[in-house]
């Protein structure tokens, strides 16, 4: 009996996956070295995110992409860190607005900036981080007690730490739902799912609690059931019923939704021209493109005044414009010739963004004010303990 012939799409899958399986190669090789030589210099370090995942909760590693690698270091170390990751190969990216100081056009004001450093070799991405999403000064959780909680895992034969399964499980789910607001589609979400089946035994009732007192209950509540209507997650009712339901919740599940679904790689326009429209004064859209196209800060102008006027900072600009401009226009021509720049395109692109900011609006400003009151009368009650377990 003659065989049938497997689709084209297979063929596809199949050769993605191989790719997946090297590049999976290459960034633990990479994470081997980061590790190692942050602890020969005494700097604990965390594996974070993806390659976490992909070794410890994905049945195969090629099934779990990932783009760059996530590493935890204390407080007061992350600059020690950068500089033996330079002299390890690693350095900023050619064109990165590291001077920029004002990030409020992508970050929440608490959020951290972490620029990625880049080898010169294998030109795999780190970024290096001292904060969680779930951690302070975001939330009520001292950094600390993360590594407190910090086990080891296995990552293809290389044993690192990392957050313990709780810890790793808000830390994800904060992530992929407050930090990006759900635009990174479905892998986020499939992870949630990957790390929930890779361990037994979850206390849904402590993640509740502790959700509440963190005050991220509204966040936590939308990833997870987004996690179990998309993908299956086995999250029980029990959870949801923990918790107070959020307000808004129809129009919340239908931002949340329109998000997940929307993140198609390479479908929208480049960033600045949708985030520019999707601002509602001019003052904020001036402020916006003027933090974007600043390419010499004042501290350096300062710093040059006495010993060699104005030419120093003159250099220091026209290199980084060059180096901007490098880096632009192949960006913006490629989306020209695929259609992005189209009028539709970015028309949807801003409305989206705007749905996003809406989405955030809802959660911080009303979704926490009665998280609090339920946990007040929580406390009030005896339900709640003063610190976590």
């Amino acid at each position: 009996m003659q065989g049938r012939q497997a689709p084209p799409e297979w063929g596809e899958l199949g050769a993605a996956r191989r790719l997946v399986a090297v590049d999976n190669l290459r960034l633990r090789r990479e994470l081997g070295r980061v590790t190692g030589a942050l602890t020969e210099v005494n700097i604990p370090v965390l594996a974070l995110k993806g390659i976490v995942l992909a070794y410890a909760a994905y049945s195969d590693p090629s099934l779990r992409p990932m783009t760059d690698l996530d590493v935890l270091v204390p407080q007061g170390e992350r600059e020690s860190a950068v500089r033996v990751l330079q002299k390890l190969g690693f350095d900023y990216p050619e064109g990165l607005p590291i001077l920029l100081r004002d990030h409020s056009q992508w970050l929440d004001t608490h959020q951290e900036y972490a620029p990625p450093l880049r080898s010169r070799e294998s030109r795999v991405l780190v970024e290096v981080h001292t904060e969680l999403e779930c951690s302070e000064p975001i939330f009520r959780v001292p950094v600390g007690e993360f590594w407190s909680r910090s086990t080891t895992v296995a990552v293809g034969g290389l044993n690192v730490r990392a957050l313990c399964p709780e810890d790793n499980l808000f830390h994800i789910c904060l992530h992929q739902a407050r930090a990006h607001r759900f635009e990174k589609g479905l892998l986020p979400l499939l992870d949630i799912r990957m790390l929930l089946d890779s361990h037994q035994g979850w206390d849904w009732e402590s993640i509740a609690v502790r959700s509440l007192r963190q005050g991220c209950a509204t966040w936590m509540y939308l990833s997870l059931e987004a996690a179990r209507d998309f993908t299956g997650a086995t999250v029980p009712s029990s959870f949801f019923q923990a918790l107070p339901e959020p307000r808004d919740l129809p129009q919340l599940r239908h931002l949340v939704e329109e998000q997940v679904l929307a993140a198609r790689p390479g479908s929208l326009a480049p960033p600045l021209i949708p985030m520019l429209l999707a601002e509602h004064s001019w003052r904020r859209r001036a402020r916006m493109l003027y933090s974007r196209t600043r390419l010499v800060g004042r501290e350096e102008v300062a710093l040059q005044e006495n010993s060699a006027g104005f030419a120093k900072p003159l250099q220091i600009f026209c290199r980084r414009l060059i180096a901007t401009l490098r880096a632009r226009i192949p960006k913006y021509f490629r989306a020209w010739r695929t259609r992005r720049l189209r009028v539709g395109t970015i028309l949807e692109s801003v409305r989206l963004l705007r749905h996003s900011n809406s989405l955030f609006a809802l959660v911080e400003q009303e979704g926490r004010l009665a998280q609090d009151r339920t946990l007040a009368e929580r406390v009030a009650v005896g339900k709640a303990p003063d610190r976590e377990p």
